[in-house]
């Protein structure tokens, strides 16, 4: 614990060079963290939407009992949108849903009466703002669908009261609403295969990678002052301990920082949507298992990042201390690099022809390759650029006789 605090007092009273490379660290984590943390929560938003569509989709069967309520369902094209519209006619005394129960859907305190029209708050604006709409909903605008019953803020969606003999012809029988899965989801499984493989490959892998580069700024100047401690008499755990103050509390800042900026791009990007995803913002809320991700994983990696030129310090801090020159980096880092960049490149060129690549064998097994290729390239330093250690030792004077 006290090498822990000796650790924050070099910190902050280093300089105020050092003070900006500290918060130079937590300002370029905050970004990675960010962006991490919206990914994370990209799975969590289209269960949000495939949930309320499911809890909302009728069960019927084609059997119309007497007294049975009958739902006829229409999904109409109205723009670059599709319009859907359920058409309820209410059986017997008994039959009508009341709230609570799954024979009414969610967003509704009741079924639609004849003449009665449920909309979503975008048609209640269409309604006002064009007249040619009403033509679709024949009846009275009774009230507003809640958001439970909504897929997204702007799903155009109404419920319309009818009469038993206008739908008997096509209408089913309702037997409640919502399944324990989507018809319709908001992405097609294999889209979302694909779409799960690349947000792994080649979002977060280069995420880990800039989290890690982030905690090695500063490394050269930081290795040089855990040199001196240990030549001070610090054991070598303590030197581990100075090192974590600096590198686990600017990862920590920056992960908190970044978890603000994520809670407010989602705020943002919720009212303007993407171009083919809208959402409300409780379905981008941060999750426990992403708070815990960011929180533990990215002080975790700054740790681990930093160990090694703690390690280097404690190992041989009178070279350190003289400016020795270190051995330089192999040249298979740079090859994996370019191998994984060769891949992508042809992936995309091909891309761009009437030959895409297909879900073949050879495909499966070469993209999982690039993306750890490109991986393990960059975080090899390149043989043919000094690392952060060289350009210090190479401007420091060499040893005196």
């Amino acid at each position: 614990m006290k090498e822990f605090l000796l650790g924050l007092r070099l910190l902050f009273g280093a300089g105020r060079g050092n003070r900006i490379r500290f918060f130079l660290m937590a300002a370029g984590g905050s970004l990675g963290v960010c962006c991490l943390a919206l990914v994370l929560t990209i799975p969590q938003i289209l269960d949000a939407h495939d949930t309320r569509a499911a809890a909302r989709e009728p069960r019927t069967t084609s059997a119309q009992p007497a007294g049975s309520t009958l739902v006829l369902q229409r999904a109409d094209p109205y723009g670059s949108v599709t319009f859907n519209r359920v058409f309820v006619a209410e059986g017997t005394e008994g039959a009508k849903g009341t709230k609570g129960t799954d024979s009414t859907p969610p967003g509704l305190d009741e079924l639609p009466g004849p003449g009665e029209v449920f909309v979503s708050p975008r048609v209640h604006d269409l309604l006002r703002e064009q007249s040619a709409v009403k033509g679709l909903l024949p009846g009275r605008e009774t009230g507003l669908i809640g958001a439970a019953g909504l897929a997204h803020p702007d799903e155009l969606f109404a419920y319309v009261g009818t009469t038993r003999d206008r739908i008997a012809d096509e209408g089913r029988a309702l037997k409640g609403f919502g399944y324990d899965y989507a018809p319709f989801p908001a992405v097609d499984p294999s889209t979302l295969t694909t779409l799960r493989f690349a947000l792994g490959s080649l979002v977060l892998l280069p995420l880990g990678i800039f989290l890690s580069v982030c905690a090695r700024l500063s490394a050269a100047a930081r290795t040089r002052r855990l040199a001196s401690l240990r030549l001070l008499g610090v054991s070598t755990r303590g030197v581990q301990r100075v090192n974590a103050a600096e590198t686990v509390v600017a990862a920590l800042l920056g992960a908190l920082l970044g978890l603000v900026e994520c809670w407010l791009l989602n705020q943002l990007m919720a009212r303007t949507g993407l171009a083919s995803l809208r959402w409300y913002p409780e379905d981008g809320a941060l999750s426990a298992t992403t708070v815990a991700v960011c929180l533990i994983g990215c002080p975790a990696l700054a740790w681990f990042v930093g160990r090694a030129g703690a390690r280097e310090a404690a190992a041989g801090p009178l070279a350190v201390r003289r400016t020795a020159v270190p051995r330089r980096p192999a040249t298979w880092g740079a090859l994996l690099l370019v191998t994984g960049l060769g891949i992508v490149t042809g992936y995309c060129v091909t891309g761009l022809t009437d030959a895409p690549p297909t879900a073949s064998a050879p495909t499966r097994s070469s993209s999982p390759s690039a993306s750890c290729s490109r991986a393990s390239g960059w975080c090899s330093p390149c043989p043919c650029s000094p690392t952060p250690s060289h350009a210090a030792w190479r401007g420091a004077p060499g040893p005196s006789p």
